[in-house]
């Protein structure tokens, strides 16, 4: 008894707590009754074991098998669960609270235990009597491990909690919350469709009350416990359905068994409040507990609007009883603004309105000007007011101008929305100090705008005087002042009245209105809350947060800031030219004539050179590189591009037609996934992607709003690419979106393999077997060192696979001439070719690249020439010997860095295939592990950023490329020069042995 009394006088405080810490308070209540369930276990079985002798029949206590499981549960005693479990105890079996096993794990983070549970069958989706599921509980808390194996198990994302809350709502841990964030993206869940599971009870139950309302069934009926509709509404905050229950004149005063009005309900849960004063809910009800609505709110927010409205209500009903006594000059027919308008026009119903609702912003003006003064003072305020209805200087309407202004004669909706403001330099003071009845609103509503992605409404104008469409004929706390006669001329205010809310909110959005009355431009029109939200998703890691702080560190190191380094080393980007590669000489010959007309008149030059300048600018508008070209790319270079194709392939054919010159070959990729995207929900496009991959897809596809699908390369196997895994990948995506394209990475980056040619064959079968548009991304085919591989582009095994798959899979592979041997990422040329593409499908490709114009002219030309390279029999042919010397000198450094990184502890390395980087794995201790999530940062790129303040060294964590769970990456290009490739890789050696030392 002792032990409830004292829980009683807790709740109000736990009541103010926030979710986690209401989850800390639970867990040491739960770890004291444990531990006072255990004291009376012992104290039983010794008390049993004394009287062994005396009572060979004496009863021992025994718990009920749920609280036998939870108790095994929370003390993580892993063989009592199983034991039980095995003894045929079900795993979904709950407490009073309906708190299952399964939560209780969830809750304290016993891995093990969950693991266990999950496989004997328990409901990963199971409801404690607060609708909270285990994976609300495991993201509260912030238990990462645990979220993604209850996802893995068929959790629930969106399930919605007593509160309004789904998991992610309540996850404040960053790691936890961006993987929440990331399956949510994988399985296709939108916006839409979490507002639509929000709201799923409120629709349901506002399609019940319109049932009630057609069948004439009386809307203010009670339940057993004496709740009503209204109180169901007003607990849970349907606002709609409140409207709705008003609209229909359901009671708002009754009570319920504890004596609960429907207003009591809504202070104690924050919500709508001022709706239901508006509409006569009394301030002063009391419960059977002598409770107001004032008592039992908890929200101090919602205190002070309850507050102001109870002052409010408390001076309109003392001015109304004095006018009542002393001032009635009307006949009672003229008495009720009800009847008056009713038997009025629009157009003098509307002016009827605005002159009252004027005189409502002057009481509360003139009742702000001082403090409040005791009844009797108050009192004779109010007469003044009376007497002195008019006296604030205040705007006529007819001189207010702005957008969306009414005129006389315009028709006025009655379930209009209204907000009258008013105006003058006094009216400051007041304004300032009655505003705060709107806070908590404000603060509500933009919460509520940055979880719907929407841009926050315009907070309300101070001193603003509001009703709803379900107001009707606005009533006594809709803050009607006592009035005067009706004067036959237009009353002056202070702000126009608009036609609707949606004509109110656009011009608020726009125009405010200063002290001194003038109207002016609000603020930014794009802000964060306003922009495309899949752009702020995007995320690309080869120039992420490691690259500016690199940036940062340079701009010290200039300013003579002392380091343990004098450079920073960029090892984070394959940029052959940033890393002290030489440009081929014949490339940048011919550039040069390009750009210079006039040096074709130099004898420096070689006639190769300057023959293949000519040709080119002969095919280029007015002779110049400087003017746009056709949008799919200069024609004599999309030519030469097919023969490059033909002679690759061995004599396939190429049709120049469907080669599009590109600006490097992202942009091509991502015109193509933009071709691709559509649809919503399950039917919207997932694009398959190698996991790791290059950040350019995963941050492509987050901007076109696709669903990316993951599958993972085997590292254990050179990082191969496995058709099995591709069928896994593809059957789980179909549960939530529409997977439509398959992208292979040849030779691959980051991880650096090679296909085999047998790969390729089943990659192909696979994307015709399922219906899969076939991306090949070949921009390093050039890039191939390890002796036993070669490259075979995929349209080449494609149309040597036969007619069976060459007329129908459909693809498009893309070339750059930014790596392989040339290197010139800054010339932006790059091309892509389509295979069985659809003529309609064809065509509009063609029209999105000509919205934007045509790929740069001189990449154009660049691209030329590396299709196009000097022949034998040309002069320019004995320099050209430049490309051998770099991709062999690519080989040796390949080779070079495997090893080095093999001979690490705690590093390990692929072979080096192909490509320009290599991927090793690193361990990292548990302790750094730890230390990064406590920061909020993935373990790799916190040792990336140790490395890189700590030795000048750039690289990319593998975090940022995707790589399996428990696992950690970097990746390293291999493009610095040889010598200081030595030093990357001493210096790496060092430090992670010094790491690993200090965390260790």
């Amino acid at each position: 008894m002792a032990e409830h009394a004292e829980l009683l006088a807790e709740m109000p405080a736990v009541g103010r707590l926030t979710a986690g810490e209401r989850l800390k308070h639970a867990q040491k209540r739960r770890a004291q009754q444990l531990k006072g369930w255990s004291q009376m276990e012992k104290v039983t079985h010794s008390d049993a074991g004394a009287k062994a002798g005396q009572q060979a029949h004496s009863r021992r206590v025994t718990f009920p098998s749920n609280i036998t499981l939870l108790e095994a549960a929370a003390r993580n005693d892993l063989e009592e669960v199983k034991e039980l479990l095995r003894s045929g105890v079900s795993p979904d079996l709950f407490n009073e609270d309906g708190l299952t096993a399964l939560h209780q794990c969830c809750i304290d983070d016993f891995e093990e235990l969950v693991r266990c549970l999950v496989e004997a069958g328990a409901s990963v989706n199971a409801c404690d009597s607060e609708l909270w599921t285990p994976l609300h509980a495991a993201a509260t808390c912030g238990h990462t491990r645990l979220v993604q194996l209850l996802v893995q198990s068929g959790a629930d994302l969106l399930a919605v909690n007593a509160d309004g809350n789904m998991p992610y709502d309540l996850c404040e841990d960053e790691a936890t919350l961006e993987l929440i964030e990331t399956v949510m993206a994988e399985q296709g869940i939108t916006q839409e469709r979490i507002d639509e599971c929000r709201a799923a009870k409120e629709m349901e139950m506002l399609a019940d009350v319109r049932d009630l309302v057609l069948s004439g069934t009386e809307l203010g009926a009670k339940d057993d416990n004496g709740t009503t509709l209204m109180h169901i509404a007003a607990a849970n905050g349907w606002q709609s359905v409140a409207e709705l229950l008003l609209e229909q004149k359901a009671p708002v005063g009754e009570k319920d068994c504890d004596g609960w009005t429907p207003l009591h309900a809504a202070a104690c849960w924050g919500h709508m409040v001022e709706l239901l004063v508006a509409h006569g809910a009394d301030l002063h009800a009391k419960s059977i507990l002598e409770e107001t609505p004032l008592d039992v709110c908890a929200d101090e927010e919602v205190r002070v609007k309850l507050l102001d409205l109870k002052h409010k209500h408390d001076a309109i009903m003392k001015s109304q009883d004095r006018r009542k006594g002393t001032l009635q000059r009307r006949a009672s027919s003229a008495g009720s603004r009800g009847k008056v308008v009713r038997r009025t026009s629009v157009n003098e119903r509307s002016s009827l309105y605005r002159r009252e609702h004027h005189k409502e912003a002057v009481v509360w003006q003139e009742r702000g000007r001082e403090a409040e003064p005791p009844d009797d003072d108050e009192d004779r305020q109010t007469d003044a007011e009376k007497r002195e209805p008019l006296g604030n200087g205040a705007t006529p309407l007819s001189s207010v101008s702005l957008p969306g202004e009414l005129h006389e004669g315009s028709r006025m909706e009655r379930s209009a929305s209204y907000q009258l403001a008013p105006g003058g330099g006094e009216a400051d003071s007041m304004t300032r100090e009655k505003a705060h009845h709107t806070l908590a609103e404000l603060k509500r509503q933009r919460a509520a705008a940055k979880l719907h992605k929407q841009p926050a409404p315009p907070p309300p104008l101070e001193g603003a005087v509001y009703f709803t469409p379900a107001s009707g004929d606005p009533p006594l706390l809709k803050l009607r002042a006592p009035e005067e006669d009706a004067a036959a001329t237009k009353e002056p205010c202070s702000f126009p009245i608009f036609l609707t809310e949606v004509s109110s909110n656009r011009v608020l959005d726009l125009w405010e209105m200063t002290e001194n009355g003038v109207v002016c431009q609000r603020g930014k029109v794009l802000t964060t809350d306003t922009m495309n939200p899949n752009v702020k998703k995007v995320e690309y890691a080869v120039r992420g947060p490691i690259v500016q702080r690199a940036v940062q560190i340079e701009n010290e190191l200039k300013e003579g800031v002392k380091k343990p380094f004098s450079e920073v080393i960029r090892a984070n980007i394959g940029d052959a030219h940033a890393m002290g590669q030489r440009p081929i000489t014949f490339f940048r010959q011919v550039v040069a004539l390009c750009s210079y007309s006039k040096l074709l008149e130099d004898d420096k030059f070689p006639e190769d050179a300057k023959n293949r300048a000519r040709r080119i600018l002969q095919a280029c508008n007015g002779g110049s590189i400087g003017a746009y070209s056709a949008s799919q790319g200069i024609e004599c270079v999309r030519q030469d591009v097919a023969r490059y194709i033909e002679r690759r392939d061995g004599g396939i054919t190429c049709n120049p037609d469907n080669i599009y010159l590109c600006t490097g070959a992202s942009d091509g990729i991502v015109a193509i996934l933009k071709l691709l995207v559509s649809g919503e929900g399950r039917t919207r496009t997932g694009v398959m992607i190698p996991i790791p991959q290059y950040p350019l897809y995963s941050a492509a596809l987050a901007d076109l709003g696709a669903v990316q699908v993951s599958y993972y390369l085997d590292e254990d196997r050179c990082w191969a690419l496995d058709v099995s895994e591709l069928r896994r990948s593809l059957l789980a995506a179909r549960q939530h979106c529409s997977p439509r394209a398959l992208c292979v990475i040849n030779p691959g980056n980051p991880t650096g393999q090679v296909q085999s040619r047998q790969c390729i064959e089943d990659v192909i079968r696979f994307a015709a077997e399922e219906h899969l548009f076939l991306m090949a991304d070949e921009v390093y085919q050039d890039n191939v060192y390890a002796e036993d591989c070669q490259f075979h582009s995929f349209k080449k095994v494609l149309y040597e696979m036969g007619p069976e798959y060459s007329d129908i899979v459909e693809l498009v592979s893309f070339h750059s001439t930014s790596k392989c041997y040339m290197g010139e990422c800054g010339f932006r040329g790059g091309y892509m070719e389509v295979i069985n593409m659809d003529p309609e499908v064809k065509a509009q490709l063609t029209k999105m690249v000509s919205v934007r114009l045509c790929p740069p002219v001189p990449g154009q030309a660049l691209l030329d020439l590396v299709v196009n390279p000097p022949q034998r029999d040309e002069p320019s042919y004995s320099t050209f010997i430049e490309r051998a010397t770099n991709l062999r000198d690519l080989a040796t450094k390949a080779k070079l860095a495997q090893e080095a990184f093999n001979r690490i502890p705690g590093i390990t390395c692929n072979p080096v295939q192909g490509a320009m980087y290599c991927f090793p794995r690193i361990s990292l201790p548990e302790r750094a592990v730890t230390e990064a999530r406590e920061m909020g940062q993935a373990p790799d790129m916190f040792y990336c950023m140790k490395l890189l303040e700590e030795t000048g060294i750039c690289l990319v964590p593998g975090s940022g490329f995707g790589q399996m769970d428990g696992t950690y990456h970097f990746r390293m290009t291999i493009l610095p020069p040889t010598d200081k490739l030595k030093i990357v890789l001493d210096k790496v050696k060092e430090f992670h042995q010094s790491f690993t030392q200090h965390y260790s």
